[in-house]
């Protein structure tokens, strides 16, 4: 009974806190509303601030409590340990992730952003985990949102997003410094800073190195080999926010970072790459009343990138959008949002010239209907329309005329939150979202080949691909359990993908009477899946927490239909369909210290020898791995922390080419 009271009051008392917070993360205090609703907040299933456990979505949130807790160096292994996340690790810098499955080189359906600011990389339609500009120690939580978020987010949030929020200057102070050394050469440097400069002004910067020797056992071709070399990066970011008047508050965000390392392609092979990116972004949102809470945020991406075995080019992305969040007395919240975005790459390989870019142009609207104090009802939908012209590029044996492309397309979310009691929360969504093609996919001509006397064969892109459509329809219980401080849940899901995109492979294509390499949509794959958790913590300093992933996939695909693959798409068998995540941990005054043990079953994933070759169905047996980490802190502020990772033995082979090995590394931080 005192429970549902404080949960009450709790809510009570911070209901117009929401109504008066902004939209994007730059605005919000997180501290003090999750000090007052005594859980979580999140802008991340809806636009809109709200209470983990109201959001209309799965979702999972990794606070910086949990991030340090867990002693990991780097985010795909922090999101690794979320029911219903995949992560494949190809080095010892490089990895992939995926939300519901779906995993592959090079995962393009999972959306990333770091405050609001994309770090998908449009090129490949990637994200090179290493070369975000954020060091742990700024992270105040990290956002999961699981399954299509579409009419929120635009392209390409198809499996879900993951939104990393970093500390606001204007309302939290958290520094550390940071050394990290361990086994297998690692070496790693870090510093952030936030921290206000007066009542009106905040700044943040952070800035890192990090360096490792790559893993050395595994199986790869003479091809692969060609590309090992160590891994190491660089990041640096800075920000200023300012309160420029009671009502309005701007900021400024620059980062950059600079890295080298191996690489799965999505053609499934290695490479080593050098990545640079710049960013450069302004906020600025104002309180304006009865029109709402108005907020314009834009900026620019820059990546220069240089593949060894394929090429070197530049992306440019450019983003504004002009969002307005009404309060329409106490039941009714609406969103309404504007969108604008160019992105352009330079064609590259050796015949290439000119660049191939495109413009979208999306509309949005968000409504959250409070239907009842225990029922509320949120629905969006969106527009993008998308408008290419090519620029001088290469285009033949295809008309350039076919380069001019323009579409269409609608995404939808829909979402019934129903609470029966104090303690149990009940939740039905439905989405539809859009997965573009990328930059590379949609290109011109990259390059020819000569396979016989008078006979070239030519490598080009593909502008009538589709865009694949992904559907989804979920239900799912989460119940607090006062009695263990914690709480248990599950989600069931169903997906369906229609126009599969299938990559640059070995099968050769006529267009126009000429033999081609390309790109195409190659069927359908539907999937279905549970994820079940349960997590608690005792007075005596005890957590614990325990989830099992089920997921099951089915292809109905227009590809790959002989004997050996010939392009990299595989989808059935290649997620686990079973998946184990426990861990305890344990506290006492300044002594930390947590145990993890997961298993995984077997998958089987495409390898190819080389670049456009027929590729090769690898079966990676189920495998257990552990890893632990103590820390103890002492009143200076100073930590020290050992972890180990991968555990069980040397070396395991979880992908078909570099095996995963055992690291062991001590890290020294100084809170300031």
């Amino acid at each position: 009974m005192m429970y549902a009271k404080n949960m009450l009051l709790a809510a009570t008392g911070a209901a117009a806190l929401l109504v008066a917070t902004g939209t994007q993360a730059q605005t919000i205090d997180y501290g003090m509303l999750q000090d007052a609703f005594g859980q979580a907040v999140t802008t991340g299933a809806t636009g809109k601030p709200q209470v983990q456990s109201d959001a209309p979505a799965a979702m999972h949130i990794i606070t910086a409590e949990d991030i340090k807790a867990s002693g990991l160096d780097n985010l795909p292994d922090i999101l690794g340990r979320v029911a219903g996340v995949d992560v494949l690790r190809w080095g010892a810098a490089s990895a992939d992730v995926a939300v519901r499955g779906y995993n592959q080189a090079g995962n393009p359906r999972l959306l990333v952003l770091v405050n609001g600011r994309q770090v998908y990389a449009d090129h490949y339609a990637l994200v090179t985990w290493s070369a975000i500009p954020v060091q742990l120690s700024e992270i105040r939580q990290i956002e999961v949102v699981k399954g299509p978020v579409g009419a929120i987010y635009g392209f390409n949030a198809v499996a879900g997003v993951v939104n990393i929020i970093t500390y606001n200057p204007l309302y939290d102070t958290a520094g550390a410094a940071t050394a990290r050394f361990g086994n297998h050469g690692q070496r790693e440097i870090g510093l952030s800073k936030a921290m206000k400069l007066n009542d009106k002004l905040g700044a943040r910067f952070s800035a890192g190195y990090k360096e490792a020797n790559e893993f050395e056992q595994g199986r790869l071709s003479s091809f692969d080999r060609l590309s090992l070399r160590d891994p190491e990066s660089l990041s640096a970011s800075g920000a200023v926010m300012a309160q420029l008047t009671d009502t309005i508050q701007g900021g400024i965000e620059v980062t950059h970072s600079d890295v080298k390392q191996l690489e799965m392609m999505p053609s499934a092979v290695y490479t080593f790459q050098h990545f640079k990116t710049t960013s450069a972004k302004v906020d600025l949102t104002a309180d304006a009343g009865a029109i709402g809470l108005v907020n314009f945020t834009a900026y620019r991406n820059w990546l220069d990138f240089d593949y060894s075995s394929i090429g070197n080019s530049n992306v440019t992305t450019t983003v504004a959008q002009l969002s307005d969040l009404i309060q329409f007395g106490t039941d009714h919240t609406v969103k309404l949002t504007g969108e604008f975005r160019h992105n352009e790459m330079d064609q590259f390989l050796s015949e290439a010239r000119g660049s191939i870019g495109y413009d979208v142009w999306a509309v949005s609207g968000m409504w959250d209907w409070k239907v009842t104090p225990t029922l509320s009802f949120t629905n969006a939908a969106r527009l993008d329309f998308f408008e290419m012209k090519p620029d001088g590029i290469g285009t033949f044996p295809r008309p350039a005329s076919s380069y001019d492309v323009s579409r269409t397309k609608a995404s939808f979310n829909s979402g019934l939150v129903y609470k029966p009691t104090d303690v149990d929360t009940l939740r039905a969504t439905y989405g539809l979202a859009n997965q573009l093609a990328s930059l590379v996919e949609l290109g011109g001509l990259y390059g020819t080949q000569t396979v016989a006397p008078g006979v070239r064969l030519y490598i080009l892109g593909n502008p009538d691909l589709k865009p694949s459509e992904i559907t989804s329809f979920e239900l799912g219980y989460t119940r607090a359990l006062p009695a263990i401080n914690g709480n248990a849940g599950i989600n069931l899901f169903r997906q369906k993908t229609d126009n599969v995109k299938a990559f640059l492979g070995a099968d050769t294509l006529i267009i126009n009477r000429v033999p081609v390499l390309t790109v195409v949509n190659g069927g359908e794959s539907k999937s279905w899946g549970a994820e079940v958790e349960v997590e608690g913590k005792t007075d005596a300093g005890v957590s614990y927490g325990v989830s099992y992933t089920f997921t099951d996939i089915n292809d109905d695909l227009t590809v790959n239909r002989g004997a050996a693959p010939t392009r990299p798409v595989l989808f059935e068998g290649a997620t686990p369909r079973h998946k184990v995540e426990g861990k305890v941990g344990y506290t006492l005054g300044a002594l930390t210290a947590q145990a993890n043990l997961s298993y995984q079953s077997s998958r089987t994933l495409l390898k190819a020898p080389a670049a456009l070759q027929p590729l090769t169905a690898v079966k990676i047996d189920g495998y257990w791995s552990a890893g632990a980490t103590i820390g103890y802190q002492f009143e200076s502020g100073t930590e020290i922390r050992l972890t180990g990772t991968d555990m069980l033995r040397p070396d395991t082979l979880t992908v078909p080419g570099l095996r995963t090995e055992r690291r062991l590394y001590a890290t020294v931080s100084q809170k300031f």
